[in-house]
């Protein structure tokens, strides 16, 4: 074959008829591949979304991945229990063996499946309220439970980082369709600080329920290879290799001396962010007593309005995590009530609003909490008896028990 024959075939192949029928068909492998990977569970062995398997170092689950988690983790018959909030419902400084939802899978038995889709730093309405929601006709049968503290309200399509999920969820049709939440969301972006990123944001969402590029991407990157190196890398030859080959990096509290888990260069920070849970919600009248303070619950109110959809609210469990005894001590006596206060008139008004609510951590000691707010796997024990008391009695209260 002569070179100028080469040339005729190579020219051939990239005719633009060719190219662009090549490109066609490339693409629409790769979405039916996203789709693919949609259904299957990527995450064997499930026990929580880690600092590698989370936006804080640019991997975004999505809500097909968290639902197939809980598709291959729940027999039938169960109760799925669905625990999002922040990094304490998460478990940090508790290793993965001995994690606070694994003790309570323990204490609530063979009958429930708890599955702990909490993420660092994420609100009431993030990621595992979104995963129980799209769930809510397959698993009809479940609760869900976030945590908050006193006067903190959220928004219904979630914090900035993790709103992605709620928009995921959205486009491809597995949300509740509610007015009431659909006119807080309007509200909300009216604010420029909630509204900015927005249509990127819904571009991009819309155009993956077509094309499951997202799907697609985490199924690589968590499976074959990582493509995204950054300073979060345990050095720079491994950042190829797949995310679910790095180890859960959370490490024991209790194996830390005391002076690494309370800083006491700290100190006044922390108990600025301890005071700022009732400070700012209390007056005292006339007769030296704490009285509410109107303004700040009234907002209170408002940050709570159209979270969930009425059907999803008797089913949400709020849990109102109270700060570590060794800074609750450093309070005066009238703080240490006023922060009591707080927290009691913060279950009685987020059960007043329809959800259910419980506090925890006012008997614990400073060998349950590893910092300020994380519990020690010791305190997660304590948290789990706790909650599965409260989700037993949800699921009598709904009924759940009466269809077994």
């Amino acid at each position: 074959m002569t070179a100028v024959e080469i040339f005729r075939q190579l020219r051939s192949a990239f005719a633009p008829k060719t190219l662009i029928c090549g490109v066609l068909i490339g693409f629409g492998a790769l979405c039916l591949l996203g789709r693919q990977a949609a259904r299957e569970n990527l995450h064997k062995h499930f026990i929580r979304f880690t600092q590698w398997t989370g936006p804080e170092t640019k991997y975004y689950p999505t809500v097909n991945e968290m639902m197939a988690i809980v598709r291959a983790k729940i027999k039938p018959g169960q109760i799925l229990v669905v625990v999002g909030g922040n990094s304490v419902l998460r478990g940090v400084g508790q290793p993965p063996e001995r994690v606070w939802t694994k003790y309570l899978q323990e204490n609530l038995g063979d009958g429930y499946c708890v599955v702990n889709f909490a993420f660092n730093g994420s609100g009431v309405t993030d990621g595992g309220a979104v995963a129980a929601e799209a769930l809510r006709r397959e698993f009809p049968r479940q609760i869900y439970m976030a945590n908050a503290a006193p006067t903190q309200g959220s928004v219904p399509d979630g914090s900035v980082v993790y709103r992605f999920m709620f928009w995921d969820a959205y486009h491809k049709g597995l949300l509740v369709d509610d007015p009431a939440r659909n006119a807080a969301i309007h509200e909300s972006h009216k604010l420029p600080y909630y509204a900015e990123g927005m249509n990127e944001l819904h571009a991009r969402e819309w155009l993956d329920h077509w094309f499951y590029f997202q799907d697609f991407w985490n199924d690589i990157t968590l499976v074959k290879f990582n493509t995204v190196w950054g300073f979060y890398v345990p050095g720079l030859t491994k950042f190829l290799q797949p995310r679910k080959r790095l180890p859960d990096p959370e490490p024991d509290f209790l194996a830390m001396p005391m002076s690494s888990r309370y800083v006491e260069a700290n100190l006044e920070a922390e108990m600025l962010n301890v005071r700022g849970c009732s400070v700012y919600a209390y007056n005292k009248d006339a007769e030296g007593k704490w009285q509410p303070y109107t303004p700040v619950w009234d907002q209170f109110f408002a940050a709570t309005k159209g979270l969930f959809p009425p059907e999803l609210k008797q089913r949400t469990l709020i849990l109102m995590s109270r700060n570590s005894p060794y800074y609750i001590r450093r309070l005066a006596p009238d703080e240490q009530e006023r922060n009591d206060l707080a927290y009691l008139d913060a279950v009685k008004n987020w059960q007043k609003i329809g959800y259910a609510s419980m506090d925890y951590g006012s008997d614990f000691t400073i060998d349950d909490y590893g910092d300020r707010t994380h519990l020690t796997w010791h305190g997660g024990v304590k948290l789990a008896k706790l909650v599965s008391v409260k989700v037993g009695a949800m699921s009598q209260e709904l009924g759940y028990l009466d269809k077994r």
